[in-house]
């Protein structure tokens, strides 16, 4: 299983121990289902953010992802409403995505989830190498930019200081 990349420890650290923990295992099992596959990773707003695709498009040819949240971590497939569901774990109503949550560890052993992720893998049109190692995955980072700081002479709620602007 690859090391998980700096950034992503990184981004993780403001999380409780358990919630990283559960990121990491849910992590591991993604790749240990998808890989060959690209990673991409980033905050958004409240959460953390892992996206998996066949391509460097991933976000366009995204086939699942996870969402680190406080309490608990999501598994998305992007195209989950297509999936055959016959253990009924997957939550949505959607015409396109469906999610199962994981509150724990122990959720990760469900056989389902690995079904779940061989059938998302087979409908995106990814058939998997013999050879396939979990080693083999691109990760790409997007770190937060710099704080932009206003612009002279406009406040922080874009109102001038200089009453003729």
């Amino acid at each position: 299983m690859p090391k998980p990349p700096a950034g992503l420890i990184e981004f993780l650290y403001a999380y409780a121990p358990a919630t990283q923990s559960l990121a990491l295992g849910a992590r591991a099992l993604v790749l240990s289902e998808l890989a060959p596959c690209h990673e991409y990773i980033f905050r958004m707003r409240s959460k953390v953010v892992l996206l998996y695709g066949p391509t460097e498009r991933v976000i366009a040819d995204a086939i699942c992802s996870l969402g680190v949240f406080a309490r608990h971590v999501t598994l998305t497939f992007h195209r989950g409403a297509r999936l055959r569901d016959r253990s009924r774990v997957l939550r949505g109503s959607g015409k396109i995505m469906r999610h199962v949550t994981l509150k724990s560890l122990a959720d990760l052993d469900d056989a389902a989830l690995r079904k779940l992720l061989r059938e998302a893998r087979r409908e995106a049109g990814v058939k998997r190498p013999r050879t396939a190692s979990p080693d083999a995955v691109v990760t790409r980072i997007k770190t937060t930019p710099p704080a932009r700081r206003p612009t002279p002479g406009w406040d922080l709620f874009g109102f001038s200081d200089d009453p003729t602007r």
